[in-house]
């Protein structure tokens, strides 16, 4: 299972803010842990929020910087991969947590 924080955007997020714990299924890769990340599921309750157009977000881990998730100015969702290809098994990484740090 992998630990999962991230910043909250206002008081009424803070309502669910906490610690949540992400359970991949076996064989899953980097991307499939950033859409969990993005849109929740997998034990993730508490997705990446929209905030309006030009939102962005850093996915820190145990194991450095994973991927920005960002909105265009049409408000679409962007996830560009750091240092890793979205396609790199997560059984490769050992991550441990990751934290959603808001820019």
């Amino acid at each position: 299972m992998i630990s999962f924080r991230r910043h909250s955007v206002c008081m009424g997020d803070d309502v669910n803010a906490g610690e949540y714990f992400i359970k991949m299924p076996e064989g899953s890769d980097l991307g499939a842990l950033m859409h969990v990340v993005l849109h929740g599921g997998n034990g993730n309750s508490w997705p990446i929020p929209y905030t309006g157009a030009n939102s962005h977000w850093v996915i820190k881990s145990n194991i450095g910087d994973l991927a920005e998730i960002y909105t265009d100015g049409n408000g679409e969702w962007h996830i560009g991969y750091l240092d890793r290809e979205d396609s790199t098994p997560l059984d490769a990484l050992g991550i441990e947590w990751i934290f959603g740090e808001r820019n």
